[in-house]
């Protein structure tokens, strides 16, 4: 079972009911009802985008309206608040495509932001490296091999550590956990702000889009129609012929269109 990202596009009678919107626009690709196997295309599904770049940059000036959407908590319930300047949707209008990599800078400015927040009120943290030499030094030191629970639980367990990496801002860098081993790259860094923001960012997130006429577009030019069996589809989707290119596509929609990043486990 993998997961994927979609973008939906909702009419502008959907900012009253954004929930119910998303169900009835996602249902006939519920792979879990009684729809065609070959339109299944996820069985969960939660609103993603704000607290981990993978969302819109929200044009300037207009960060706190409250018609802007924003992630739902996580699966362990846990809340994922959106970095500032960021969200997972609302209004296109609201959102900002004018620079593909503007969520991406927003969101690694905040877990810089962070860090320097969380390194005022916790002692400071041991690298992973220290953790690494005791174990080389006393093989005895954490039962079971160097990157056994024990050793991992020990720095994981440093409260700026376990402050930093269970915060969505962190972005999952830097979550060691056995039998692969990282290090957040901010722990170390010695360049700026401005440079850990510039070596960080990524450009643009193409996601699958899902129309406001029922066509599910695939990244690889793919689509689905919500109405129709796949195999015996009559119709032609709409949007660019040209596909990828979700972004310039959701950039031309009318400003009242409604998009909602959504992650999907399929």
């Amino acid at each position: 079972m993998a997961g994927l990202t979609v973008t939906v596009c909702l009419s502008p009678e959907a900012a009253d009911d954004i929930d119910g919107a998303l169900t009835a626009a996602l249902a006939p690709f519920d792979q879990d009802s009684d729809n065609p196997v070959d339109r299944g295309m996820w069985d969960s599904r939660r609103i993603r985008g704000g607290s981990n770049g993978q969302g819109f940059a929200v044009v300037r000036g207009y960060e706190d309206d409250p018609r802007l959407v924003h992630d739902e908590p996580t699966y362990d319930g846990l809340p994922a608040p959106s970095a500032p300047g960021v969200c997972a949707g609302g209004p296109r209008g609201l959102l900002d495509f004018s620079r593909p990599q503007a969520a991406s800078e927003r969101v690694i400015a905040a877990s810089w932001d962070l860090w320097q927040q969380l390194s005022a009120v916790h002692p400071p943290a041991l690298p992973l490296s220290f953790f690494e030499d005791r174990w080389e030094k006393d093989p005895h030191a954490f039962p079971g091999g160097p990157w056994a629970d024990g050793m991992l639980a020990a720095y994981r367990a440093q409260p700026l550590i376990n402050a930093y990496i269970h915060h969505p801002w962190s972005l999952n860098l830097g979550y060691p956990d056995s039998p692969l081993h990282a290090e957040h790259p901010i722990i170390g860094f010695r360049g700026s702000r401005a440079d850990y923001i510039r070596e960080l960012s990524w450009g643009l997130w193409e996601a699958d889009v899902l129309t406001v006429d029922g066509w599910w577009r695939e990244s690889d030019g793919s689509a689905l129609h919500a109405y129709c069996d796949p195999d015996s589809c009559p119709h032609e989707p709409s949007g660019p012929t040209v596909w990828p290119g979700s972004e310039a596509y959701l950039s031309q929609l009318p400003h009242d269109t409604i998009l909602v990043r959504v992650h999907c486990h399929c």
